[in-house]
């Protein structure tokens, strides 16, 4: 199974070109669009989103993860092997987090011959590494090099908002398991407290929760948090 985690959006151009070429070269290999709405040029969002709704994709699954503002810039391009899955993207603080998260982690760099558009390296880059991965089942079909020793530019965990679903509700990028302290979550001059799930706060109330995935989130029950509360991406709350 090859997995697709992008900021492209749901009515754009790109989306089906990925997927001509996926159905080209691996006619009988399923192909899951996982998001495609992470925000924007956001890397930090995709970084914590990553691993939590990765988390539950069957081992050998390849993931094309792709936010790149720098695309066609000198950034590198990475494969990760994480906890038996793989990962191919652009080495730009995508993977950062999945590296502090998982319990068995490698990333390799490689190069990619031959000529390649400038702006469109998840069609031209990665959705053919990809396709070697699934090929091959390993990673010298890329002639990859394992890297050690880098700098997370992210920390585990982020106590911020960043990104908002259909309904309304603020997922953030903290674990629940990283929490010490569960009294409320203080966010926007107001403390909120826990529940388990939304039937435990009467209609209209704003709460918080662990999600289905591990993380925090904000939610109403039966309300849109995001208008209710007056949230934005990037909200920053205290804990306790």
């Amino acid at each position: 199974m090859i997995a697709l985690l992008t900021d492209f959006g749901l009515d754009g151009l790109y989306v089906g070109q990925m997927h001509a070429l996926l159905a080209a070269e691996l006619p009988d290999i399923q192909v899951i669009d996982l998001c495609h709405t992470i925000p924007a040029q956001d890397i930090t969002a995709a970084a914590y989103l990553l691993p939590a709704y990765t988390q539950y994709l069957t081992p050998g699954c390849i993931i094309i993860s792709v936010v790149d503002p720098g695309v066609g810039s000198n950034r590198p391009h990475a494969v990760c092997h994480s906890d038996g899955r793989w990962y191919i993207g652009p080495d730009n603080g995508i993977f950062d987090v999945l590296q502090q998260q998982a319990y068995q982690f490698q990333k390799y760099h490689f190069t990619w011959p031959g000529n390649v558009s400038d702006s469109f390296h998840a069609r031209d880059i990665y959705t053919p590494a990809a396709c070697l991965i699934a090929e091959k089942g390993r990673v010298d079909a890329l002639q990859a090099k394992p890297v050690y020793s880098e700098k997370p530019r992210f920390t585990p965990d982020l106590n911020k908002i960043i990104y908002f679903d259909h309904f309304g509700n603020a997922i953030t990028a903290y674990r629940y398991s990283s929490l010490s302290d569960k009294s409320c979550i203080r966010i926007k001059g107001q403390d909120l407290p826990w529940a388990r799930t939304f039937s435990e706060v009467v209609q209209g109330a704003c709460f918080c929760y662990e999600n289905a995935n591990g993380l925090v989130e904000i939610a109403c029950n039966q309300g849109n948090a995001k208008e209710v509360l007056g949230l934005q991406l990037g909200d920053a709350f205290s804990i306790g």
